[in-house]
């Protein structure tokens, strides 16, 4: 299990690439399970869009926190006085509605496996540093606070808080991806009911 994390942590970001490119494959050439056309398509659109939309935001909100605190500060407001680990929630909100917009059983369930398989790992690393470099104070936070399901009742924020802005700039920049991807699946779904990308699998 140790070296399980510990291969995660130093590999995080190809182990992401891979996958991305992996599902990016299966998006391009599968199609939907579901035929569309009617009320369905509508309704799962809009609500794969709340999702984005929450994710984003929310991954902005958790961000502006930790701009310019993440190495030096343990942080235990804002967010991350409901839970400990909200980046990663709203990364799974967010990948919840990508996979809803494909309308791709086999993409979606690809997605909630590959995050429930992955990222656990992920988290137990960087609780391991957190641990490691905040010691007492890190563990009197993780007894109260939940590590991935918010508690509502534990919220507090500050009036005032200071951040790096060049960090939050490029935090801004960053969770541009999933608003930007949902317009990406809008544009690949017209190119599959034209044909000019063709769908090689469906998945009923």
């Amino acid at each position: 299990m140790a070296s399980i994390v510990q291969f995660t942590q130093e590999y995080r970001i190809a182990i992401s690439r891979i996958c991305g490119a992996i599902l990016i494959l299966m998006i391009l050439f599968s199609g939907p399970s579901f035929p569309g056309g009617d009320l369905r398509y509508l309704a799962v659109d809009v609500f794969a869009f709340i999702l984005v939309i929450v994710a984003a935001f929310g991954r902005l909100w958790a961000l502006a926190y930790i701009s310019g605190h993440k190495t030096k500060d343990l942080i235990t407001e804002g967010p991350y006085s409901m839970v400990r680990n909200p980046l990663y929630l709203f990364s799974l909100i967010g990948a919840v509605g990508i996979g809803l917009m494909t309308k791709n059983v086999l993409v979606f369930g690809v997605i909630v496996i590959l995050f429930g398989l992955y990222y656990p790992f992920v988290i137990r690393a960087e609780e391991n540093h957190l641990r490691v470099v905040h010691g007492e104070s890190f563990d009197k936070y993780r007894e109260k606070t939940p590590m991935f399901l918010p508690r509502a009742s534990l919220f507090r924020e500050p009036s005032h808080y200071t951040i790096d802005t060049r960090l939050f700039r490029r935090a801004f920049f960053s969770v541009m991806w999933f608003p930007l991807l949902f317009m990406a699946l809008m544009v690949i779904e017209r190119l599959h009911a034209t044909g000019i990308i063709p769908v090689v699998l469906t998945v009923p």
